[in-house]
């Protein structure tokens, strides 16, 4: 991904670095000044004015600031900009004036409040959070007195700045770490790298949609996230966005697009991969090649017939510019499923369409044929094709290898480099251990249709909602090294340990808390907190993330100890996602008491002084700018103690108000 990102900042046109910026020219448009952009005084003038700015900052979506008025005074350029986009318009300005008129402006077109904000501020600070702003607008009275650095505190990554004649773009930061696939990794390990989202943390955006159908799967890349939604609706609040793919802002939750999914494709698998520049989405058709930034398919790949069983796309992985994958044939076929149910609150789990994975011919995910291909030729670089049916759930890629599992038939890798089997196995033990795929679908083991491999160095791991133990496998030879059991574990794999998190409920076996474990000998080397539900746990470079009873667990590494972040519960299918600087919850389709819903995003704290206490400068109002006023009386009836009187009675004395 770091290639990726590098290659993306190579192929920009026209720019170079200076103090902190990417600069870019201004194109074939005649340097910006407001005056020139916004033109004159018509109607047609201000419109055309406003595509004008819209073209130099390059996006309709998201917060644009607008700091001070233009040359020509004119509140409408604000208000134009608002309706020539979808943009969210902050204006700002010292001058009480104009901030007045932009609120009269806005309020006359029903936009103020809804589209446009309007405050007043002097130019030493915007009232913006960090990383916030899609773009920002400098007008005269501001241009040579607002710092560059404040300017660069509002913007976030890959926003643009338009300063007189100057394009700013603010570039992304180094440490950021991309979750290009649905775990993370073509490894499956929902481990980020990322070095900026760490704890404490702060909100940075609560956002729609509020409430999404099932199933759902997410990846992140190019500061964006974005979200596949099935075709199962629980609740009348999901209809809307049945069968829906959108790209998301990621760092002030602005949905930039959305586009219909097929209808009759089982979403919940491995074949959706991010890129900064390209969305890969894989169905039962083709691979669709989907521009990060507007939704538009830039092309497809398909498979030539006679390939494999079929032409659909069972799990994806992308890798060094390879896109790799299972391929195979028509599937149970599945069907959307709307609600008239009003409200929140739960919904009932069932054994629904497909999810008994009855045969292999037709279960979701299953296929023959492997494949490399390289995704701009669309030439395809090698085929495997195997006669047993390769489980997509039990497939994933580390190290130079796919590691792929036949269900009771067999475990292999393949090289990804040529295809060729480096090793297979259908020892009798590893096959007793890993055991027959057991049913799931229930609150406390999870989704039947979940990834149940890992893989790390020289490990390979089987464990997931239809697994009775945890199986630890090598990978140079595919030996079995060591098993525990209960494999409804949520692993996260990092270098000191596994981390195993537990199931919900004892019995059978079954520990009430999770488990850090030694790679080599699956030793016991700690405890951890008890997972509520099936929801997946992620990791940070800092923490591990899962459901709590209420909220979420942070389990903070340093001092192995648990934090409640109380506001808002993982979705169960992603858990929290953990890119771009950000960490994501949500949406989902439960409605858990004591919540908030929606999408969700928290950014690193940084020094920020979370009890600050009383600062004199933070006070409009001192006591020496005070004069002393008259007592208040002090009546019969008065509420003088806690709960009303010394007996804590909770009873008012005096009558209320009329109105």
């Amino acid at each position: 991904m770091e290639r990726q990102l590098a290659g993306h900042m190579r192929r920009r046109r026209e720019m170079s670095k200076a103090n902190g910026w990417i600069v870019t020219g201004l194109g074939f448009v005649a340097p910006l000044c407001w005056a020139a952009a916004w033109g004159g005084f018509t109607q047609a003038a201000q419109v055309q004015g406003a595509s004008a700015l819209l073209q130099q900052i390059g996006t309709e979506h998201g917060i644009c600031a607008v700091l001070g008025l233009p040359e020509d005074g004119k509140t409408v350029s604000v208000i134009r900009l608002a309706q020539a986009s979808r943009l969210l318009v902050y204006f700002q300005s010292p001058d009480a004036e104009d901030v007045l008129a932009v609120r009269r402006a806005a309020a006359g077109q029903g936009l103020l409040g809804l589209r446009v904000f309007v405050d007043q501020g002097d130019w030493d600070r915007i009232h913006l959070a960090d990383n916030l702003a899609s773009a920002l607008i400098v007008g005269p009275a501001a241009a040579d007195k607002l710092a560059e650095s404040e300017i660069q505190r509002v913007l976030h990554p890959e926003g643009v700045a338009i300063v007189g004649s100057r394009r700013l773009v603010k570039p992304p930061p180094e440490g950021i770490d991309a979750w290009s696939h649905p775990f993370h990794g073509p490894d499956n390990n929902p481990q980020s790298t990322d070095q900026l989202a760490r704890a404490p943390y702060l909100t940075q955006f609560l956002a729609e949609p509020y409430f999404v159908p099932m199933p759902e799967v997410s990846v992140a890349a190019g500061g964006r996230v974005f979200r596949a939604f099935g075709h199962i609706a629980h609740k009348a609040n999901q209809n809307a966005w049945l069968n829906t793919l959108i790209g998301v802002n990621g760092y002030n939750g602005t949905i930039l697009w959305r586009r219909q999914l097929p209808e009759g494709f089982m979403i919940h698998r491995n074949t959706m991969v991010a890129t900064p520049d390209l969305l890969y989405f894989g169905d039962h058709e083709s691979c669709k090649r989907i521009d990060a930034r507007t939704g538009r398919v830039v092309d497809e790949i398909t498979i030539p017939e006679g390939l494999a069983d079929g032409p659909v796309w069972k799990w994806m992985a992308l890798e060094d510019g390879v896109l790799y994958a299972l391929i195979g044939g028509p599937e149970t076929p599945i069907h959307t499923q709307p609600s008239r149910t009003p409200g929140l609150g739960h919904w009932p789990w069932g054994m629904w369409a497909g999810h008994e994975y009855a045969d292999p011919k037709t279960s979701f995910g299953f296929g023959r044929t492997l494949v490399a291909i390289d995704p701009e030729s669309k030439k395809i670089l090698w085929s495997h094709r195997e006669e047993d049916y390769l489980d997509g759930r039990g497939v994933c890629m580390g190290g130079g290898r796919i590691y792929a599992y036949s269900p009771e038939k067999f475990l292999m890798a393949v090289d990804t480099s040529s295809g060729k089997v480096a090793w297979r196995t259908a020892d009798a033990e590893l096959l007793e251990a890993i055991g027959p795929n057991q049913k799931a679908q229930n609150p406390i083991a999870g989704y039947a249709t979940t990834a149940y491999i890992k893989c790390k160095g020289d490990y390979l791991f089987f464990a997931g909602p239809q697994r009775l133990r945890l199986v630890a496998v090598s990978t140079s030879d595919g030996r079995l090294l060591w098993t525990k059991e209960s494999g409804n574990y949520q692993l996260v794999l990092r270098d000191d340990a596994i981390y195993a998190v537990g199931p919900q409920m004892r019995g059978r076996g079954v520990v009430e808390t999770g488990l850090k474990l030694d790679y080599r000998t699956g030793k016991v080397l700690g405890q951890l907190p008890m997972r509520r539900a099936c929801t997946r746990a992620t990791g940070s470079v800092d923490s591990i993330f899962y459901r709590a009873l209420g909220g979420t667990v942070r389990v903070d590494l340093a001092t192995n100890t648990a934090k409640h972040i109380d506001p808002m519960r993982p979705p169960c299918q992603d858990g929290v996602i953990i890119a771009n600087g950000m960490l994501y919850w949500g949406p989902w389709m439960c409605g858990c008491q004591l919540s908030l819903y929606g999408h969700i995003g928290l950014g690193p704290a940084g020094e920020f002084d979370f009890q600050p206490g009383a600062r004199a400068e933070g006070l409009e109002f001192q006591a020496k700018d005070l004069a002393v006023g008259k007592p208040l009386p002090v009546r019969a009836g008065d509420w003088p103690a806690w709960c009303g009187d010394s007996s804590r009675s909770m009873r008012g004395q005096l009558a209320g108000a009329d109105r």
